[in-house]
């Protein structure tokens, strides 16, 4: 993915992109009105267009406000039992990852707690090379690729210190690379043709454990990073809505009982124009929070070491 389409897609700011839309659809309203391909005379559809159906799709949108709100609370609430579970569930994930660390604890923040892993899978990197006989190096000729890839991997990790956007966070850890020294890790403690040392092996079983535990924080803050996105697109829908409603009204009055309307014809082109403009600024936002949801899931839809052509940025 190049990096214009990844920021359009996920890492830009989602109202600037909002505003791209609707920039685009005010030019393109007034360019076909430009080239006569459309017009905005006192007798045209226009008012009926505001007046009913783009008012009707306004309130489809406050529908859509609903859903997603409900999409949240869903997450949201739980029985105790549940809500025990999933904070048990999280302590022990944390637990696995300071035991690999050697720590009594683990920072809060997701970019500090990534951080932690990418330092540890660098010390395990380096403590399973330093395990390494020279009858081990070479009878594995793919040793030293595996450490720089491995090394690379965790250096990527470590880069997110300092983000403070969990999606950007989440953006950064996107791609198969993960997957890619899963595999490569677990290829290395199966093989036949090395033994490695008990103290070698249990390295690259701690690094095995590190690896999986990338994947399932990217997902977990994959999760939060949604819900954060859904739960601002809901409030700006409802923000925006009452506004665009009182512009939809504002050109209906425009345009009076009889083929004429309150603004001078060479104007109207502009005004309509930008009243098709305000009235996109919904759409435009819900699709460029829905366009990174959707985003972000296609390309972290695997867990596993199975990774779907579509997932490889």
């Amino acid at each position: 993915m190049n990096s214009a389409k990844k920021w359009v897609l996920i890492d830009g700011d989602r109202l600037i992109v909002a505003s791209l839309f609707v920039i685009g659809s005010f030019l393109v309203t007034y360019g076909l009105t430009t080239l006569g391909l459309i017009t905005f005379r006192p007798a045209s559809a226009v008012s009926t267009m505001f007046g009913s159906g783009i008012v009707s799709g306004i309130f489809s949108l406050i529908t859509i406000t609903l859903t997603v709100n409900q999409m949240i609370l869903s997450r949201v609430f739980g029985t105790i039992n549940g809500l025990t579970d999933r904070i048990d569930g999280s302590l022990d994930f944390r637990h696995t990852v300071e035991d690999l660390a050697g720590k009594p604890g683990s920072p809060n923040q997701p970019d500090k707690f990534l951080v932690l892993i990418g330092e540890t899978i660098t010390e395990r990197a380096n403590a399973f090379e330093n395990a390494l006989s020279e009858t081990d190096r070479n009878a594995e000729n793919d040793i030293d690729e595996y450490l720089s890839d491995v090394r690379t991997y965790a250096s990527n990790i470590e880069s997110v210190e300092g983000t403070e956007d969990t999606l950007q966070i989440v953006s950064t850890l996107l791609g198969p690379a993960y997957a890619q020294n899963l595999t490569a890790t677990d290829r290395l403690l199966r093989t036949d043709n090395v033994k490695f040392s008990e103290e070698a092996r249990d390295e690259l079983e701690s690094i095995l454990e590190l690896i999986k535990s990338v994947a399932i924080a990217r997902q977990f803050f994959k999760t939060i990073a949604i819900q954060q996105d859904l739960a601002q697109l809901s409030r700006l829908l409802a923000y925006i809505g009452v506004p665009v409603l009182l512009g939809t009204f504002l050109v209906t009055t425009m345009y009076t009982t009889i083929p004429s309307t309150t603004v001078a014809q060479p104007l109207l082109a502009e005004v309509v124009s930008l009243g098709i403009a305000i009235v996109f600024i919904p759409v435009s936002i819900l699709l460029s929070f829905i366009l990174r949801a959707a985003s972000v899931a296609r390309y972290t839809v695997s867990v596993g070491p199975f990774v779907p052509p579509e997932e490889q940025l």
